[in-house]
């Protein structure tokens, strides 16, 4: 297998990207690390150090157009680039795809937040102390804000419909692409069954889907009619997993529409 096919090398120290450059695509680490670090006041402040398997460069898929961060390989490292147009495909293809990549980055950015928050409680001890950490704590602050605004985006522009549901199946969540196909404002889906978008027909394979998605740590695939926005029931492919959380959310579904994703691989 030649070099091209195992993707581009990336020797110790050698920079992938920088922070300002256009965002266009995204990376996977087939071996190796990478640091991410931030550039301010013309120092490097460390963000994570990612292995193989891991992906980075997501801003490039879902924020863009700028990258905020920059990405340095760590003692030698191998990656393969995928644009948006093969990301965009790879979901429509592969729902629990979307879920990892979606998951990667609001689990880098909670740390971050977390990490960020940490520093705002420390700050908050000295602040009638010293007048320059209040600037410190202010800007701090803004960081953690801005970061768990940005783990939300990642969830609510995602190419692919997506709701959570707490534990009695009620929406509690749902992103603009999930509203989209279900043709209603998102105010309107809120606190409704999700099976009541599933026909009398598919009720007993969606309670199947479920139950299976409960003893499975890594989610359940299954394929059902969904009365989507059109009126008319329409095939797709659901994706669920497990999500535990204190607002008793407790599954979160990937929706793809099969003929929207035909439709997709015949250009």
């Amino acid at each position: 297998m030649s070099d091209k096919e195992l993707g581009t090398v990336f020797p110790d120290g050698e920079i992938i990207f920088r922070q300002g450059e256009v965002a266009d695509c995204l990376y996977f680490i087939q071996s190796g690390k990478v640091v991410i670090y931030r550039e301010k006041d013309g120092k490097e402040v460390p963000l994570a150090e990612l292995g193989k398997g891991d992906s980075f460069g997501d801003m490039g898929v879902f924020m863009g157009p700028i990258r905020t961060e920059s990405a340095r390989s760590l003692g030698g490292t191998r990656v393969i680039t995928a644009d948006y147009k093969f990301v965009l495909k790879k979901f429509r293809d592969d729902p629990s795809f979307a879920f990892q990549i979606i998951e990667t980055m609001a689990r880098r950015d909670r740390a971050r937040a977390e990490e960020q928050d940490k520093t705002v409680e420390d700050l908050h001890l000295h602040q009638e102390k010293l007048t320059a950490q209040n600037r410190e704590l202010k800007d701090a602050g803004k960081a953690a804000e801005e970061s768990r605004d940005k783990n939300a985006d990642y969830y609510d522009f995602a190419p692919v419909g997506a709701i959570d549901l707490d534990e009695d199946g009620i929406i509690r969540g749902i992103n603009v692409s999930g509203t989209a196909m279900l043709g209603a404002a998102r105010r309107d889906l809120m606190g409704l069954p999700f099976a009541s978008f599933v026909p009398q027909e598919n009720q007993d394979m969606y309670r199947k889907h479920l139950l299976e998605c409960k003893r499975s740590s890594e989610g359940v695939i299954s394929e059902l009619l969904l009365n989507t926005r059109n009126g008319v029931p329409t095939k797709v492919q659901i994706f669920s997993y497990p999500k535990q959380d204190p607002d008793r959310v407790v599954y979160r579904t990937l929706i793809t529409e099969l003929a929207s994703r035909q439709q997709a691989d015949e250009k």
